[in-house]
This record gives structure tokens, sequence and C-alpha cells, in this order.
């Protein structure tokens, strides 16, 4: 998949450690202190997070599981090569990493695996990171947004878009304005700024986009021919993605909670 630099704007492939066009380091290629390097490690820090077992979580870690609904990580026996790789929901195969690069095969699943955990927490209520309604940045939302009297009909529409089917976490086109969902929040490009803000509650935009998301989903990943900056670089995903420390315990699973991967897009590449 191709990503775009943050320093000068070029577009390369993100298995590479670094942009080639100015050298600066791939944000996604960094390892973590204490992070997992093997497929060994990955498996034990699973184990560790006392995760359900990985027909439930649809994980497999040092398995070439071949059913449809799944992630994973194996070593070919063959070629010695690491292969990550995500089976999609009509059974075809999107293989994220194929090298011989232990290290960052591991670490391309195990940031998936920590995305799905903060994704299903969120869906079962607990233990989701808490997000500043107001976002991080302080900057004042400049958008209008629609008045109190259409604000009823809007509020209805978007409960009842919260549970359509063909919801997807990702970007989508509204009226030349992009969009990004993810879990059901909502944030908007600005173009003039060129930055990201969370939407209003009554936007009219995301009313129209749920009652109808198929006809305006554009992607689930950042591509050059979005007319926006990257969601993923934004303060939002760290909100939505991590805790203040980070540390593994935020990523620690409640034996007692319920984990449904279907509610996972198994339509995208990743």
């Amino acid at each position: 998949m191709k990503i775009k630099c943050d320093y000068c704007d070029n577009t390369y492939e993100d298995t590479l450690p670094q942009c080639p066009y100015c050298e600066a380091p791939n944000p996604s290629h960094q390892q973590v202190k204490g992070a997992p390097k093997t497929i060994a490690d990955l498996q034990q820090w699973y184990r560790d997070r006392n995760l359900p077992p990985y027909e439930t979580t649809r994980f497999f870690i040092g398995e070439d599981h071949r059913g449809p609904r799944a992630f994973g990580i194996y070593q070919d026996p063959g070629s010695g090569e690491f292969i990550v790789y995500k089976n999609k929901d009509d059974g075809s195969r999107a293989v994220r990493y194929h090298g011989k690069d232990e290290e960052y095969a591991v670490n391309e699943l195990y940031q998936k695996l920590k995305d799905e955990i903060v994704h299903q927490k969120a869906r079962s209520g607990y233990g989701s990171p808490s997000k500043n309604s107001s976002g991080s940045s302080g900057k004042k939302n400049t958008r209008s947004y629609i008045t109190i009297a259409i604000a009823g009909v809007a509020v209805a529409g978007y409960l009842a878009g919260s549970v359509a089917a063909g919801r997807h976490n990702g970007y989508y086109n509204y009226n030349n304005i992009v969009y990004y969902n993810y879990d059901n929040n909502w944030y908007y490009y600005d173009d003039y700024y060129d930055d990201w803000y969370e939407t209003g509650s009554y936007d009219s935009g995301v009313s129209a986009i749920e009652q109808s998301y198929d006809d305006y989903y554009v992607s689930s990943d950042w591509n050059s021919d979005i007319q926006a900056s990257d969601w993923n670089n934004t303060e939002y995903y760290e909100e939505t993605h991590s805790s203040s420390s980070d540390s593994d315990s935020d990523y620690d699973w409640d034996s007692g909670s319920d984990w449904d991967s279907g509610g996972t897009d198994w339509s995208s590449d990743w």
C-alpha cells in the first residue's frame, strides 16, 4: 500500500523503513520498545493478554489459515519468508507483507491486533480510551450546522443509520467533502485549513451518508486519490487507538466480555 510522506508529500510503499525521497522515517515501521519481534513473541503477548482463541478473534498467529475472515502471520516452510495476510469475507486473500523481515512482519500484525482490541473494547463498552469531545487541538470547528428545528430529524436519522448494514470504518465523500468514520465517530477534512475536525452532532453530510453508506464510501485506507490528508496521522487516531502510556495492560481482555468480529470490515484489503 502506498503512504504519503509527512515531510515531502511524496508517496511510497509502506513496507519501506523510510521515505526514499527525503529519508524521513516511516512512522508505521518504527517498533515500540518492548514490542514483540518474533512470531513466538507475538503468540506469548497474545496469551498474556488473556485474549480469546484464534477462532474467536480471527487472528491466527503462526498459522496459514485458509478460511474466510481471518488475519494471520506465518513463515513459509519452503522459502523461509514471512507472510502477513488478511482473508476477506469472500475467501480471497490480501497479502500485507511477504519478505524476510520477521520483526517488520510481526509488527504489522501486532499493530492491527491492538487496533482490533481497541475496536472490540469500544463495542463492548469497557476499557476504551477516553475521547475529548472537542478535540485535543482546541481548534474551533468552523463549519455551520443545521438548525435546532431540523436537529431532531437529523438525530433520528443518525441513530437509525448507526446500526445500518454496510457501515465501514474509513473514508467517505459527500458533496466533495471528505469524511472519516471510526466506530461511528465522524470527522471531516477542511481543505482550507488542511486539517481534520470532529463533526458536529447534527452534521447534514453524516446524516446523508448514514442513509446509504455504500453510495459515499471511498476506502478503508488512505491513498493519493483521496482529496484529504491521512486521518491516521491525526491526533484523533492517537486518541482512539492508544492510551497515554500505551502499556500492554491497556490491551488486556476481560474473559467475561464478548468479542464480536462481525463488526470488522472484512471486505477491505486490510
